[in-house]
Order: structure tokens, then sequence, then C-alpha cells
């Protein structure tokens, strides 16, 4: 899963990456998901290895206003590579650093149109195209340009692609023109600690109206204070966040709201070698969850054992589980949840 940092210049979006990922001079950078159920299952089972779940992060290129429409979809191009968004919207005052927008609304906004002009241009395109083809269109040509049409019709309303009520017909039909529109996007608003106290700041209505609209996940954290955070040893982190009335970091919970926006969940399979949570989007099965383990346990794949994090808290030990009747077995196509400890019979 990789997610595109995409915003203006000056919004702190490179900060916000590496936070995220460290302080990297790559554009691309892998951050780990916090989970305080791994940590738990760590300290339970002292294994050699623990692995959190991670998601891939890319550093777009700053947006500007100023740039020519050719240079914008040069940048608004390497959307393409990406899974999803994670907008960086200015919402800070620094005078030492200049901004394009007064507020964050105006800023939110402005990212919001540009994803709908490339979508609306390249749309437009591909129905003239069809609609000026020099033979007869094949039936799935049609079908294309009927889909087409209607994501037009609602890109000039304003609306968003994935909004847009489609069959999975029309969506095969259309996943070939990568529709930014149609990826997931989160709006993480960056303040300045003034802003963030206060849980106010200028534009924050438009922001809001606009991750109503298209159904956007949204969160608000403050560049300047996480990396004074990132700094300090772990016992002073949690005084400062104490302080503050926080019990996690902004970029611990930036992660988890992308990892739970994008529809993803973990499950973990423990043991002294190494206590692992292995990341699945929700709905799936446990022969194909195996295969996320390795491609052998999948084809193999007899039954799954299977227990649920919380009943391994209470009672810490997998003999008392057994004991109570609480581990289950699952067949390849039961669905995997949230949170299941999950060990894989198999026989290759």
């Amino acid at each position: 899963m990789k997610i595109g940092i995409y915003g203006a210049p000056y919004s702190g979006k490179t900060t916000i990456f590496k936070l995220l990922v460290g302080d990297v001079n790559e554009e691309i950078g892998i951050a780990k998901v916090p989970d305080e159920r791994v940590d738990f299952l760590s300290k339970l089972y002292r294994p050699k290895k623990t692995t959190y779940a991670t998601i891939e992060f890319v550093d777009l290129p700053g947006l500007s206003p100023e740039l020519p429409r050719k240079e914008k979809n040069q940048i608004l191009s390497k959307i393409q590579n990406v899974d999803a968004l994670l907008w960086v919207v200015r919402a800070f005052k620094d005078e030492s650093v200049p901004r394009y927008f007064d507020n964050a609304g105006k800023e939110a906004e402005y990212l919001h149109d540009e994803l709908l002009i490339r979508d609306l241009e390249i749309a437009e395109t591909n129905i003239e195209k069809l609609k000026n083809a020099k033979r007869k269109l094949s039936h799935d040509e049609e079908h294309q340009l009927e889909a087409l049409e209607k994501c037009a019709k609602a890109l000039n309303e304003e609306k968003f692609v994935k909004l847009i009520d489609l069959s999975e017909d029309e969506k095969k039909a259309l996943s070939s023109f990568g529709f930014f529109t149609m990826k997931e996007s989160i709006i993480a608003v960056n303040l300045d600690e003034e802003s963030f106290k206060k849980k106010a700041y200028e534009g924050k209505e438009k922001v809001e109206e606009i991750v109503n609209e298209n159904s956007l996940a949204m969160m608000e954290m403050c560049g300047k204070l996480e990396m004074e955070i990132n700094e300090l040893e772990e016992d002073e982190r949690k005084e400062f966040l104490n302080d503050l009335g926080l019990k996690e970091s902004g970029i611990d919970r930036l992660a988890k709201v992308v990892y739970s926006a994008l529809g993803l969940i973990s499950f973990f399979t423990v043991g002294e070698d190494e206590v692992r949570a292995w990341t699945i989007r929700k709905g799936t099965n446990f022969k194909k969850a195996a295969g996320k383990i390795h491609t052998d346990i999948e084809r193999g794949f007899i039954r799954a054992e299977v227990v649920k994090y919380n009943d391994m808290k209470e009672l810490k030990s997998m003999k008392e589980i057994k004991s109570k009747g609480l581990m289950r077995l699952e067949g390849k196509e039961s669905i995997v949840e949230d949170g299941d400890i999950v060990n894989i019979r198999f026989n290759v």
C-alpha cells in the first residue's frame, strides 16, 4: 500500500513525511503503524523479533498554483503510482515561511479542484477519442464511453468519481484511466501550537465541508510540536503528551487514521521467534490471509486456529484459552477479523 503525500509548497508536507518515515533523504519511506496490541504480545512472548504493520509513503512534489497547466500535470502524473493520497493542508501561521493561500479552507479547495480538473481532462479527452473513432466501437468501448460520460457529468458537478454509483463492470471499464478522485484521500491539517490548543483556525469550516462532501478522513496536528516530541526520550515524550492532554503523538495517530481509512486491518502471528502484525484488507478470508505469510501456506491451507486478542490480553496464556474453549477453528472461506491471533495448519 503506497500513500502519496500531496500538498502545496510550504504546507509542511515534507516535515510530516520525515516524521512518519524517519529523516530519510529519499522521496519514498516506510512508516511503522504503532499498535499497543503488538506491544502487549511482544512483552508476553519476548520474541527475538517484533514486526509492526507498515505503510509506504511517497513525498510528492509541491503543487504550486503559479505553475502552468502542463507542469502541474507532470507533478500530478506521479499520483498514478500511489494507492491513496494524504493531503497536507497548511493552517499554521509563520511570517518566516511564505504561503500561497490566506487560510486552510482556500488551500484545501485548491488541492480538491486540481484533482477534479485533472480527472475531467482525462474523461473528456477519452470521450472525444471514442466518439471520433473512425470505426464502429466494440461492445466494451461503448460500455467504456457510457462510464466515462457518467464520470464527466459528476466531475463537472464537482463530485469525486469514488462517490458515483458505479457497477463492478463500470469500475473495470474505468480502471485503466487511473482517476485520482477514485482513490481514497485523508486530510492532515497542519496547525501552529496556538491553533492546535484552541482547536480553531481560519478556514476550518471550508475544510470540514470538503471532507464531508467527499467522504474523506481528516485529522488535525501540529508539525512543529511533532518535531519537538520526536526528539524526546520515551519517558519525556509521555510526560510532554500528558501535559498536552494527549495519549499518543499526532504522527502515531496519523499512521492509524491512514491505516483505518484505507480499510486495512491487522492479524497477528505469535511465538518465541517473532511477534508480527500482518496487513490485509477488511473482508479477507483466512486462505488469502495465509498467502500474506507465504504462498506455500495458502496453497496447502487446511485450517486456521484462531484466538481473539482480548481473550489473550485477559488470560495471557494459550493453555488457559484452550482450557476455556476459546480457541476456534476456521476454514478457508471464513473472514479474518481485526486483532485475530492466527496459527495456520497447512500441508504442501
